[in-house]
């Protein structure tokens, strides 16, 4: 497995742009706040490796019937794909299903709080995060080509988490408290 890594940020602006790296410290591509029509203001981030094109993923906007599943739209310059929290297990984890280009992906949290990633049932990446020092490192199969779609869906998976789990703390204090 390829490791990257990035350093992340407390509040993602406009103005950040997050370096991704690989283990030899070399960037391998730019992380930014994006914009997608139909898509939740401030929950769209991009992704640009530095010889691929712009891909970009956000949160469709809910409605009341769609309040705790959320719907996550890829847009490439080419294609848009749909992904979807798992019915059931958004609400006690995250956990993200759909399909690319003919692969089953599947994006879940584990018992360390790690993101794991799998293609057709294969597991092909783990992200872990450090809340204290904010690097999060990023274990991916060597076969997975950095100017790639799933690259960029897998590093941008991470964001769409942070954004579960801020949503979710703030559900279960009003619950709670």
């Amino acid at each position: 497995m390829k490791q990257y890594q990035f350093k992340d940020v407390l509040y993602m602006g406009k103005k950040n742009v997050i370096q991704v790296e690989n283990m030899a410290k070399e960037s391998v591509g730019n992380i930014e706040k994006a914009d997608i029509s139909g898509c939740e203001k401030g929950n769209v981030v991009s992704f640009t490796a530095h010889n691929g094109s712009k891909i970009k993923i956000g949160i469709k906007k809910r409605k009341i019937k769609n309040l705790l599943v959320a719907t996550y739209i890829i847009e490439t310059e080419e294609e848009t794909y749909f992904l979807k929290d798992k019915p059931g297990n958004s609400l006690l984890y995250f956990c993200v299903v759909g399909n690319i280009d003919g692969q089953d992906i599947r994006t879940e949290e584990n018992w360390r709080s790690e993101i794991e990633v799998k293609i057709d049932n294969i597991h092909v990446s783990t992200i872990k995060a450090n809340e204290f020092t904010f690097k999060t490192t990023i274990s991916i199969e060597d076969n997975i080509n950095e100017s790639s779609l799933l690259f960029a869906v897998i590093i941008l998976m991470y964001f769409m988490y942070k954004i579960y789990k801020k949503e979710s703390e703030f559900i279960e204090n009003i619950l709670f408290d």
